[in-house]
C-alpha cells in the first residue's frame, strides 16, 4: 500500500496511469483530456468534481461525478475510471487511512469520560460506506467538500493532517445519518432498502440541481425509476418530507440569498420557478411568518 502525507494538494495527470492508487492521506488534483484505468484494489477515497464529467464502473453500475458531485469507494475496491472531453476535465480524490478512520470512529462513539479513561482505543475495525454519487447539498460530507473545494484547487499549504481528521468525521456522521434514512424504508431486506435508498438519492439530486425549474412527479419516477406512488411513500419514509416539499423548501431558502442580493420580488418568482409575485409572498409569508419585503427590511437591504 502507498502510504503518503501531503503538506500540499498533488497535482497529477499522466503518472495517475502507473499508481495502483491506493493511496493513505493524500489530496490528488488530476487534469485530464482522457483517460481510462482499471483499478484492481483502491484506497478508500471521495472524490469531487472539479471541471467537467469523469465516470466510474463499480459493480456494473455508472457513476458519473461533475461539480456539485461526488463519489465515495471504499477501501479494497475494484472499479473502472473513464472520461474523454475536448477540454480539460479536473477533479480532486482523497484518500484516508484506515487509521484515520478507525481513531474517529472509536471518538464518535464514546462519550467524554470513556475518552479520558481509555484515550488511544480505536475502532477494531473500519466501517463500510454506502457507495453511490452524492450531491454536495445532500448531507454535513458535502457541505464540507463544497466549502473547501476553491481551497483545493488554489494549491496553498493547508493543515493536512487537521483536514483528514476533519473529513473523516463528517464521513461517519454522514454514514451514521444515511443508516437512519434507511432504516425508516419499509422493506424487510438490506439490500431491498440500499436499492430504493439508490435510486431516491437520484430522485433527490434532481431536485437539488433543478428546483429552479418545473419539476412534475411523472419526471422524478422516471429518474428513480419507480413508480410514482412507490417513490411519494418511500421518499417520505426516507427523508422525512415530499418531493413538493423539498422542492418549495429549497425555493423559499434560496429566495432569501436573492433578497439579499436586492432582486426584485418579481425576479425572485420568475428565477425560482413561482408562477407570480403573489404566489412566492404567500409562499414566504406562510414559511417564515412574514412577507419577503418586510423581511428585507429588516435586514436592511
Amino acid at each position: 500500500m502507498t502510504k503518503s502525507t501531503s503538506l500540499r494538494v498533488q497535482r497529477m495527470s499522466d503518472q495517475l496511469r502507473h499508481q495502483e492508487l491506493n493511496f493513505d492521506n493524500v489530496v490528488i488534483h488530476s487534469r485530464f483530456y482522457h483517460f481510462e484505468k482499471k483499478v484492481e484494489d483502491s484506497g478508500l477515497s471521495i472524490k469531487l468534481g472539479h471541471i467537467g464529467e469523469e465516470h466510474y464502473f463499480i459493480d456494473g453500475q455508472r457513476h458519473t461525478i461533475k461539480p456539485g458531485r461526488f463519489l465515495v469507494v471504499n477501501r479494497h475496491r475494484s472499479f473502472d475510471c473513464y472520461l474523454k472531453s475536448d477540454t480539460p476535465v479536473e477533479a480532486f480524490c482523497i484518500y484516508l487511512s484506515d487509521s484515520i478512520i478507525q481513531d474517529t470512529a472509536a471518538l464518535l462513539c464514546r462519550d467524554q469520560e470513556e475518552l479520558l479513561d481509555v484515550p488511544f482505543q480505536v475502532a477494531e475495525r473500519s466501517p463500510s460506506f454506502l457507495e453511490k454519487v452524492y450531491h454536495v447539498r445532500e448531507n454535513e460530507l458535502g457541505a464540507f467538500l463544497a466549502a473547501i473545494r476553491p481551497l483545493l484547487a488554489s494549491g496553498q499549504p493547508l493543515d493536512f493532517e487537521s483536514l483528514y481528521y476533519t473529513l473523516a468525521e463528517k464521513l461517519l456522521r454522514s454514514q451514521q445519518e444515511i443508516e437512519r434514512q434507511l432504516k425508516g424504508i419499509a422493506a424487510k431486506r438490506r439490500s431491498t432498502r440500499e436499492e430504493l435508498y439508490r435510486r431516491l438519492s437520484i430522485a433527490r439530486q434532481y431536485i437539488l440541481e433543478n428546483f429552479h425549474k418545473e419539476i412534475d412527479l411523472d419526471a422524478l419516477s422516471r429518474e428513480a425509476a419507480l413508480s410514482k406512488y412507490h417513490l411519494l411513500r418511500t421518499y417520505k419514509e426516507a427523508f422525512g418530507t415530499t418531493p413538493y416539499r423539498q422542492v418549495l423548501d429549497l425555493r423559499l431558502e434560496s429566495s432569501k440569498t436573492l433578497l439579499s442580493e436586492g432582486h426584485t420580488l418579481e425576479e425572485i418568482a420568475y428565477r425560482l420557478g413561482f408562477s407570480d409575485r403573489r404566489s412566492y409572498t404567500k409562499a414566504f409569508k406562510k414559511a417564515f411568518g412574514m412577507a419577503p419585503s418586510l423581511m428585507r427590511a429588516e435586514s436592511g437591504v
